[in-house]
């Protein structure tokens, strides 16, 4: 199977350079700049990488790539809440769509967080409009080398002391090991129940921010000794306001995901999955 896919830029769509590929998925790439890409990779690539920029409207032929089964489209810009970024993420799409049937695939996996849950509008008027056979798939967060969380936990592990609060800590998440999203992304290819739905996913273990962080601390650097203290969300809020308003610093660490939701994976009564445990996760990579 020939498999196309786009959003290199995006921490899924970057490893799945390295791990997609197999004896029955044969991989291809597209980014903007290649040999910028290529530079910025820790890990061998097995995919076939093309240079074709998707904010030019005129992406008219195949530049070279061979006629694809599949494709995933991770997506492009920061958040889907933004009129600006959904612009560019439907300008990206529309011209990735075009491309793909172009290479006579109509098969489309359409990945972002699940944050985007209520902006998803646009993307699928835009999916029906050009008659995609779709599956959107909303993620919790994703976890393995070198992603954004482990790199905020190292600095984090720096400080002496770690101020939480019940909403910058609190907040739930179903962490998912990459190579287990990876491995499940490939296997919903074919299963009809998934085609022209919307599907949320997270992982089997349910876990604070705060939590997690310890864990990871322990299991990961193996660290016991960083101070963490509880504080009232109006005091927290008050001595990060410029954190929390740019996203930066404990608040980027503390929210990683907005969206306090718990995934029931409700998929599984018709494609049964068994995810890595949290703990083996953690120390994997």
């Amino acid at each position: 199977m020939d498999i196309l896919i786009s959003g290199l830029n995006n921490y899924v769509g970057r490893r799945c350079t390295s791990l997609m590929a197999d004896g029955d998925f044969r991989l291809f790439a597209i980014t903007r700049n290649r040999k910028l890409f290529e530079e910025r990779m820790s890990e061998p690539i097995h995919a076939q990488v093309f240079e074709i920029d998707l904010l030019k409207e005129d992406v008219v032929d195949g530049k070279g790539l061979p006629y694809i089964d599949a494709s995933f489209y991770f997506t492009q810009v920061p958040a889907l809440d933004d009129s600006v970024n959904v612009r560019v993420e439907l300008l990206c799409l529309r011209n990735f769509i075009r491309l793909m049937k172009y290479l006579k695939c109509n098969r489309l996996i359409y990945v972002a967080r699940l944050m985007d849950r209520h902006s998803l509008q646009p993307i699928i008027e835009l999916l029906k409009e050009l008659q995609v056979d779709y599956t959107v798939v909303l993620k919790n967060i994703v976890v393995g080398k070198d992603c954004i969380l482990y790199n905020i936990y190292q600095q984090m592990s720096a400080r002496k002391v770690v101020f939480y609060s019940k909403q910058y800590g609190g907040g739930l998440l179903q962490p998912i090991g990459i190579h287990d999203f990876v491995r499940w992304l490939k296997a919903i290819l074919p299963v009809p129940n998934f085609h022209y739905k919307v599907v949320e996913i997270g992982g089997e273990n349910i876990i604070s921010a705060v939590d997690l962080y310890r864990l990871y601390l322990n299991l990961k650097m193996k660290l016991n000794v960083q101070r963490m203290i509880s504080l009232p969300d109006w005091l927290f809020g008050l001595l990060y306001q410029r954190d929390i308003k740019e996203n930066t610093g404990p608040t980027e660490f503390l929210q990683p995901v907005l969206v306090n939701k718990i995934i029931d994976n409700n998929w599984k009564s018709y494609f049964p999955f068994t995810f890595t445990p949290l703990e083996d996760i953690l120390v994997a990579e």
